[in-house]
């Protein structure tokens, strides 16, 4: 009888060795979160199984083990099935805290029961008089917590276990039989551990030893084969369940996906950075909630104009629906595509195409008409000039092409720019005649590029002036904040108007099938807008003459205070 007591020992030593053994080599050879886990797992049941050795399976240091082994054992199992199935319900200290809570409240609780209670302490006395000594009440707690304990452990074993097996039995490619080996490896000397104050009053102390020397025996053997032959680590299954909410994260594109009545459920993180949203913000309302439109109103065909933190934006959105087994639609996945930046670029290519082509055809035919007057003696001051001027106007087109490129490729700065002194340049170097008032708040400003901004301002106040064919020809530049706090820039005039097939290119960015812009200017105009994230709107004067506003947005739109509504007024 002795001698058998003597060998569980042993065997208890031994599966106690060869487990945190195993811990270490886990540990030094799998660097990932899940051979972590697993080798946490493996040193809790190598020290329990060495201490359990130790003690024999009797007295207060046996209790107190076999409490802590009942406790840890299930959490260290529910942490490795997590980080194998992909779940990070433990990444935070809040989350590991209150999962680990009821534990450690179980711990307490039955520590004082076994050092102040007959009935947990292993002879017929409480092994600690001060203990014992403590009120009623305490341990009245103590076995509420005692119970919470236990109960909670046995709850995550089953729950750990099944979370692991379904895992297994999702992925074709992995070998079954790691379900169950998993399983057996903490759940096993769990229970065994569990049933040890069961067998012993019934069958003695040497069966009870002797169930737990089996179980942590064939725990160390099965935790072999795991780590060992059937690959544990071989593959990473977690992906297929993490890879999916990650993927979602990771797209360049905006993601929202709704329910049947289309309220928003959950949105990528692109979705929330580009429209200025959070999922608590959002989550069980509609879609415009998140994108200002209504699903009715979003249009797969062409692309959608959508307001964004940026300014306005050019979106392709497309809508999928998200069906069950059944075929029958559970939502919708909406994906909206920013394609501002291609879509001015395809416009530019266009355009730029056939200004430069127009031109240099019809110049170079000029040119040559001219020099061959020239060469023949007739009208050769009057040619020469037109050659001159010819010219320029080829070196014109040849630089707003460069400007206009130099504009498109700036990036929005991190800090606002001041706009009064952009739009006091821009009227000094005009050479016409005509009277130019600048009326705008000192203190303006905008989260643009000074460069689009000085080229759109330099065209619309050009504009304003040089076709300006009134008798007293004017024209106003003013600035003020709109309710959500943009600035809006105006630049009006007692003009003639712009033509109809100017003012599409300012509208739309289109022109006319049958009249095309004259120049560049216009177009300069409408990219700029884009690039800005700007808005812009034309009105007519009464009795005469245009205002053309660029609306663009400031850094902080949600956070702008009121600006003052003093003026300073130049002429």
């Amino acid at each position: 009888m002795v001698g058998y007591t003597v060998f569980s020992q042993a065997v208890l030593l031994a599966a106690g060795i060869g487990l945190s053994g195993l811990a270490v080599r886990t540990y030094r050879s799998e660097k990932k979160p899940v051979g972590r886990a697993f080798s946490a797992l493996l040193v809790l049941l190598g020290a329990t199984a060495f201490c359990l050795g130790i003690t024999g399976g009797t007295g207060v240091p046996n209790k107190l083990i076999w409490l802590f082994t009942n406790l840890s054992i299930p959490v260290a199992l529910l942490a490795f099935s997590f980080n194998y199935y992909g779940i990070t319900l433990l990444g935070s200290r809040v989350r590991a805290a209150a999962a680990l809570t009821p534990a450690v409240l179980g711990f307490a609780g039955g520590t004082l029961l076994i050092l102040g209670t007959p009935s947990k302490s292993p002879g017929p006395e409480a092994p600690l008089d001060a203990v014992a000594a403590l009120p009623a009440g305490v341990f009245d707690a103590a076995t509420v917590f005692d119970r919470i304990g236990l109960y909670y452990t046995a709850g995550v074993v089953v729950f750990a276990v099944g979370l692991v097996a379904v895992n297994v039995l999702r992925y074709e490619h992995l070998d079954t039989r790691l379900a169950a080996l998993i399983a057996f490896i903490g759940a096993w000397p769990w229970l065994g551990n569990f049933l040890f104050p069961e067998i012993t009053p019934v069958y003695g102390d040497l069966a009870g030893v002797s169930v737990l020397s089996l179980g942590y025996a064939s725990s160390a053997l099965v935790s072999g084969l795991v780590v060992g032959p059937l690959g544990l680590f071989a593959s990473s299954p977690a992906a297929g369940n993490v890879g999916p909410e990650h993927a979602l994260d990771s797209m360049a594109d905006c993601v929202v996906i709704t329910d049947d009545h289309e309220q928003v459920l959950r949105l990528n993180a692109v979705a929330c950075n580009t429209f200025d949203v959070s999922e608590e913000q959002v989550v069980g309302r509609s879609l415009s909630a998140v994108v200002g439109r209504s699903p009715e109103a979003v249009d797969e065909a062409g692309t959608t104009e959508l307001e964004t933190v940026e300014g306005v934006r050019q979106f392709e959105i497309t809508r999928s629906p998200v069906a069950d087994g059944n075929d029958f639609q559970r939502g919708t996945v909406f994906v909206m595509r920013d394609v501002t930046q291609r879509q001015t670029r395809e416009q530019r290519l266009e355009v730029l195409n056939r200004v430069l082509r127009h031109n240099l055809r019809n110049n170079a035919t000029s040119i040559i008409g001219r020099a061959q007057l020239i060469s023949d003696g007739q009208k050769t001051e009057a040619a020469a000039e037109q050659i001159i001027e010819t010219t320029q106007n080829l070196v014109g087109v040849a630089e707003s092409a460069r400007d206009i490129e130099n504009m498109m490729a700036t990036t929005r700065p991190a800090e606002t720019v001041a706009v009064s002194p952009i739009v006091e340049e821009v009227v000094s170097t005009l050479s016409s005649e005509a009277e130019v008032t600048t009326a705008l708040p000192a203190e303006a400003t905008a989260a643009v590029s000074a460069r689009p901004l000085t080229l759109v301002l330099s065209e619309l106040v050009e504009n304003a002036v040089e076709h300006n064919d009134a008798d007293e020809p004017y024209a106003v530049v003013s600035a003020d904040r709109t309710e959500d706090g943009a600035l809006q820039i105006a630049v009006s005039d007692n003009g003639p108007g712009i033509p109809d097939h100017e003012r599409a290119v300012l509208d739309a960015g289109e022109e006319d099938q049958l009249q095309h812009g004259s120049g560049l200017g216009l177009w300069a105009v409408h990219w700029g807008i884009t690039q800005m994230g700007g808005r812009l709107a034309i009105s007519e004067n009464d009795p005469r003459g245009t205002t053309v506003t660029v609306t663009i947005p400031t850094k902080k739109q949600e956070s702008v205070t009121a600006q003052s509504d003093e003026f300073e007024a130049t002429a």
